[in-house]
């Protein structure tokens, strides 16, 4: 045990080693007394590793080679989530609202037809309540006379029946099959001698 305490090691271990190493590290202008110890411990520093890590560069480079429109890529894409959620919340009214609208614009044009009709069809009564309408679809139509006057019809050889059409020499096309099954499944067969 006298040995160790000799050597300036402590029967802990390694207490009184680190002291005296850490004594023996400092470098000589922070050990001189006109520095305050709190100034001491401050401008201290550590000894990077040398197990080959290499630190990250800082995000702030990083940050600035990204930009969207003046936005770092964060931004951008929740800007992007937003606009494509709003293009979607609105999307379905307005198909609906010129869907509608083509639907009114059809309506309109088929009540302004309706319209012209109905308006046809007014002028069309009126007419025909007319007496003087009456009697002249009576002789044009019916061949009616009124009572005291003598109807002639003459008559033009040639025109009076029109020519019946040529006979056709085509033949009749044979009927699809399914006719045929159908005739030999709801028809009996006929019965022969036995």
């Amino acid at each position: 045990m006298t040995e160790r305490r000799a050597r300036g090691t402590s029967p802990a271990g390694r207490g009184d080693r680190r002291t005296s190493r850490a004594a023996r590290s400092r470098p000589s202008h922070l050990d001189s007394p006109g520095r305050p110890a709190a100034a001491k411990r401050t401008t201290r520093r550590r000894p990077e590793s040398t197990s080959g890590a290499k630190r990250k560069p800082s995000n702030k480079l990083t940050r600035s080679e990204h930009t969207i429109l003046g936005l770092s890529t964060g931004k951008a894409v929740i800007l992007a989530a937003v606009l494509c959620g709003l293009a979607l919340t609105l999307a379905v009214p307005t198909r609906t609202y010129f869907s509608q609208r083509a639907e009114a614009a059809a309506l309109a044009e088929q009540r302004a037809e309706l319209d012209a009709d109905l308006a046809a069809l007014r002028d069309r009564r009126a007419q025909q309540q007319d007496p003087a309408y009456i009697r002249t679809e009576a002789r044009d139509r019916l061949r009616l006379v009124m009572p005291g006057e003598t109807p002639y019809i003459v008559q033009i050889p040639g025109i009076e029946a029109p020519a019946p059409p040529p006979m056709s020499t085509r033949e009749a096309a044979p009927d699809p099959w399914y006719t045929d099954l159908w005739r030999s499944i709801s028809e009996p067969a006929p019965e022969g001698p036995r």
